[in-house]
């Protein structure tokens, strides 16, 4: 996903640079812009995959939040431990307590993974509708370039804003 984002940067650089130098701009070719983002935003299918994705980070929370509360029992325990343990008891028990603190690391370190992995997973098919979109709105209205304005690269105004047609070729309000 970062190498196509940074392929069409690339791409949308050099087109911005040809345009503000003047360059090779024969007259009938039909520049349009679009919020990339901003549309992605807008689309139902992208707050539905935001809903599964902060559903799943609430159940990794709740997990991460019960090993932490055991380590916590544990780590009193250990701190304060009874009268008549012997040292051979003690460092058990510590070594417990350092098995745990390892295994809540990784836990955390896994839900982070598990949840980049699921992000990916659901907004990669949202990036990909969209992107669809805007290449089916581009050709039926006979664009030759469009930039994505979310960038921030566009530095001219002179094309067409293309996004209602894309919100209406979506289907959003």
């Amino acid at each position: 996903m970062a190498e196509v984002m940074w392929t069409l940067n690339r791409h949308v650089l050099a087109l911005a640079t040809l345009l503000l130098c003047g360059v090779a701009y024969p007259q009938g070719q039909k520049v349009g812009h679009i919020d990339r983002g901003q549309l992605i935003l807008q689309m139902p299918e992208r707050a539905a995959a935001v809903t599964k994705m902060e559903a799943f980070a609430k159940t990794q929370e709740a997990r991460l939040k019960a090993m932490a509360d055991e380590y916590k029992a544990k780590r009193a325990t250990a701190e304060a431990p009874p009268t008549g343990l012997s040292k051979t008891e003690r460092d058990v028990m510590l070594r417990e307590l350092q098995d745990l603190e390892q295994r809540i690391m990784s836990a955390q370190e896994k839900a982070e993974e598990d949840m980049a992995k699921m992000e990916q997973e659901l907004l990669l098919p949202v990036v990909q509708k969209a992107n669809e979109a805007i290449r089916t709105v581009a050709t039926e209205q006979q664009f030759t370039y469009v930039i994505d304005s979310s960038v921030g690269l566009l530095m001219i105004h002179h094309g067409t804003d293309l996004m209602a047609a894309v919100k209406a070729k979506l289907g959003i309000k």
